[in-house]
């Protein structure tokens, strides 16, 4: 749950690595975990245990990271790595298929390049970015990020890339209803641009 406290979590050996995430006004330093468990750090998502990307040794203790404000006494967002593509596709799929928990509200790009997806919590006011590309075998892989609702200026710094059109989206409904959705942005800007990825329906 977002915002945690860092003392919830003592155990996995946080250390800071800087600033440089957020806007010019606020910004957030990275946590990331220290190496425990001889390279093992026991980690889950939705229940499903995150696990060693094939023929690796060394990645778990820094797929997972958090941001942090003030002095990092508590994390409104973090970012999971997620290079072993079985735990990619049961994470994706968790999202999707909890439809009372999770709301799809931003679908953009193709699978065999890079798919952006945005996911709204429904019980929790978090908002779950999830990147998916493909690897140089050819496994689809990517990582999950989630940001407390109310850290605007943490989450406009996660959206470039293939979520910039998301981030258009938030700029233009600013003065719209807040059922104002992006297939109702793509229909009033009549963009083609934005239109071309989109797998909304």
């Amino acid at each position: 749950m977002l915002p945690a406290q860092q003392t919830e979590l003592k155990t996995m050996g946080l250390k800071t690595y800087g600033v440089g995430v957020g806007t010019e006004a606020v910004q957030y330093s990275i946590y990331k975990a220290e190496i425990v468990n001889d390279g093992k750090l026991p980690i889950n998502f939705g229940g499903i245990r995150i696990e060693d990307a094939p023929d690796s040794e060394y990645y778990t203790p820094g797929m997972l990271s958090f941001y942090g404000k003030d002095n990092g006494t508590q994390f409104e967002g973090f970012k999971l790595t997620l290079e072993n593509p079985d735990n990619f596709q049961k994470i994706l799929d968790y999202l999707l298929n909890k439809k009372d928990k999770y709301k799809l509200v931003f679908d953009n790009g193709k699978d065999n390049v890079e798919r952006a997806r945005v996911f709204s919590g429904k019980q929790n006011d978090i908002t779950y970015l999830v990147l998916s590309m493909v690897n140089e075998k050819g496994k689809k892989v990517g990582y999950v990020e989630a940001i407390s609702a109310k850290e605007t200026p943490l989450l406009t710094s996660r959206l470039s890339g293939v979520f910039q059109y998301y981030n258009d989206y938030l700029e233009y409904r600013k003065n719209k209803a807040a059922n104002f959705s992006y297939l109702d942005f793509i229909k009033e800007t009549d963009d083609r641009f934005y239109k071309a990825n989109n797998n909304l329906k």
